[in-house]
């Protein structure tokens, strides 16, 4: 299984490991100011939409069927989630749990497994091509670079 990282973030941006840009990082940053443009909710929700469809399609390229969820720890009390999902809509709401910081979890599967981190990170493991991965990255705007997830 390779693992990758899967984000807004142009790695042309890092140097020496570290990203340069100033870029949002959360939910909360809404309504602040990066590179001039203050961030909207639509943008925010733009770029989630983007991480969700982007993992929703990986999902179905590797035909996972059931999800265990592992070390969940919940930041708010009306987020909760079963031991295991296995249909898009409940992989839909606890990956925008995760983004919009209200839990934090591990998605786990047979070969293949999302976490996310600090700073909208995303990170992804799967037997799926470098290719696969990275052009379903792409395709929503992401950038893939093969990365370990700190997580593991």
């Amino acid at each position: 299984m390779t693992e990758y990282r899967i984000t807004k973030y142009n790695p042309a941006n890092r140097i020496n490991g570290a990203y340069i840009a100033d870029e949002w990082t959360s939910i909360s940053d809404i309504g602040n100011v990066f590179n001039g443009i203050i961030l909207s909710q639509d943008t925010y929700l733009k770029t989630e939409k983007a991480y969700i469809d982007c993992c929703i399609e990986l999902i179905e390229k590797a035909k996972i069927a059931i999800f265990s969820i592992k070390q969940a720890e919940y930041y708010t009390e009306n987020v909760r989630f079963p031991s295991s999902i296995s249909n898009t809509q409940e992989i839909r709401q606890v990956i925008t749990a995760c983004l919009r910081e209200q839990c934090w979890l591990k998605l786990v599967a047979k070969d293949f497994f999302i976490h996310f981190g600090y700073d909208y990170y995303m990170y992804v493991g799967s037997v799926l091509s470098k290719e696969t991965v990275a052009e379903t990255a792409t395709k929503f705007g992401l950038f893939c670079e093969v990365h370990p997830s700190p997580h593991n």
